[in-house]
């Protein structure tokens, strides 16, 4: 179970975001209030992502094998930029 957290921990964060900033924009649009609240979920995901690569870089060698590490950093370190990318039109 810990191995698909893992594999899956990236994703989950950058779906957690999808879905806050459309429902964000869905119910206060564009005023200022969903701006300071998009940001919020942005810095939570980004500190959320920014974990998920340390834990993961951290104890590659005791828990996982070598290739679930290695999926689990690349997808978390997308899950990064994609978050940072979906906030960065109602940031600027």
């Amino acid at each position: 179970m810990r191995t698909w957290a893992i594999l899956l921990g990236g994703m989950i964060v950058w779906t957690v975001h999808f879905f806050a900033l459309y429902i964000i924009g869905s119910i206060f649009l564009s005023t200022l209030l969903a701006r300071w609240l998009v940001a919020g979920v942005t810095l939570f995901c980004i500190a959320a992502d920014v974990r998920l690569l340390f834990w993961i870089r951290a104890r590659r060698d005791h828990l996982f094998d070598g290739w679930a590490a290695s999926v689990g950093l690349i997808l978390a370190g997308l899950s990064l930029v994609a978050v940072v990318w979906q906030a960065l039109p109602i940031l600027l």
